[in-house]
């Protein structure tokens, strides 16, 4: 884009917030003005309402997206503990630890410098998705299933409450390892777009990515962790996208594919009252069961590990509480899944 589009466009945004600025204010003075002419002068009419009938999962539906997403997070994160330090970090539930995720190594991330460099030829195909996928990820999946705020405004809920508890969570664990980006390690990276200001390990858009998969396979009764799934195949785009951009090294992109996939898990355990599944990953062991012990990311060497693999063990099921308000949310998600055609 030339500086000259760039500065039209943010002409035309600012006078569009300033057209909507002066639409509120007249509507305000309408406002006042109508009510000075009908209200009484004196005395007002005060009435007593009576004890409210609605339970607190009847409540959420009627409050604002973003202030029900807050409550909903809370409810999630009851009773979960999260230890974030250099050398590991740990999601635990009252029955034991849920996840851990160990960091690679300087050396490992040395030599994946030159795989990031080596997908920089994709730049020019992948970067209307990348510059997309720097704010807006929802969208690449509601193409894939036919949801909307009109149509499944409880779904749509649900995948914000996703992304804000994967969001939680990788924030926390990228200031625990606090591992620097491809080019802090080398100046011919040269990332496409800014680079964010945390740090790279786990990939946020990979945790993110694969929770919102997880938490819609659940939901439309797809598999999780599936290279036919479509779902899936996304997910590991965007992954992959982040580090053609210059932004991550493929590890990243596996600690996050796998952080998004245990929370996704965790948060349909506590919608539904079931189990939610234990797992440890190492990153320093990442690739050594890809042929040729490459450390590149992709879906199938994802999936490999995913079902058992020397970087990756899945140990067991730790029962989960089932949470009033999320439980609520996923019955009426369910719903309109069930109804989305009519």
């Amino acid at each position: 884009m030339s500086l000259s589009n760039a500065h039209n466009m943010h002409n035309m945004h600012n006078m569009h917030a300033a057209s909507a600025a002066a639409g509120d204010a007249t509507l305000a003075q309408a406002l006042l003005l109508a009510r000075d002419a009908v209200a009484p002068m004196a005395e007002v009419e005060v009435g007593r309402p009576s004890a409210p009938m609605l339970d607190p999962a009847r409540r959420l539906s009627r409050i604002e997206p973003q202030f029900a997403a807050a409550a909903l997070l809370s409810e999630l994160v009851e009773g979960i503990a999260v230890s974030a330090e250099a050398d590991a970090f740990k999601i635990d539930l009252s029955g034991g630890t849920l996840l851990t995720i160990t960091p690679p190594t300087l050396d490992h991330l040395i030599a994946e410098t030159q795989l990031v460099a080596s997908y920089a030829e994709l730049r020019l195909d992948r970067l209307p998705e990348i510059m997309a996928q720097t704010g807006h990820l929802l969208p690449f999946f509601t193409a894939i299933l036919p949801l909307s705020t009109g149509w499944t405004p409880a779904v749509m809920l649900l995948a914000s409450v996703t992304q804000d508890l994967a969001t939680a969570m990788v924030q926390r664990a990228k200031l625990g390892f606090g591992l620097p980006r491809p080019h802090v390690l080398s100046p011919d990276i040269q990332p496409v777009i800014d680079c964010p200001h945390h740090t790279a390990f786990p990939s946020g858009h990979a945790t993110q990515a694969f929770a919102l998969a997880r938490v819609l396979a659940a939901l439309s009764g797809r598999a999780s962790a599936d290279v036919a799934s479509p779902l899936d195949r996304m997910a590991a785009r965007v992954a992959t996208n982040r580090t053609v951009a210059g932004l991550h090294y493929p590890s990243d992109s596996a600690a996050g594919a796998v952080l998004g996939l245990t929370l996704g898990g965790l948060l349909v355990a506590r919608a539904t009252g079931g189990d939610a599944g234990v797992v440890h990953f190492d990153a320093q062991e990442w690739g050594t069961d890809a042929p040729g012990g490459t450390r590149d990311f992709h879906l199938p060497a994802l999936c490999r590990a995913w079902q058992g693999g020397t970087c990756l063990t899945r140990a067991g099921m730790l029962p989960v509480r089932r949470a009033t308000l999320l439980g609520a949310l996923w019955d009426a998600a369910e719903r309109e899944w069930q109804e989305r055609w009519g």
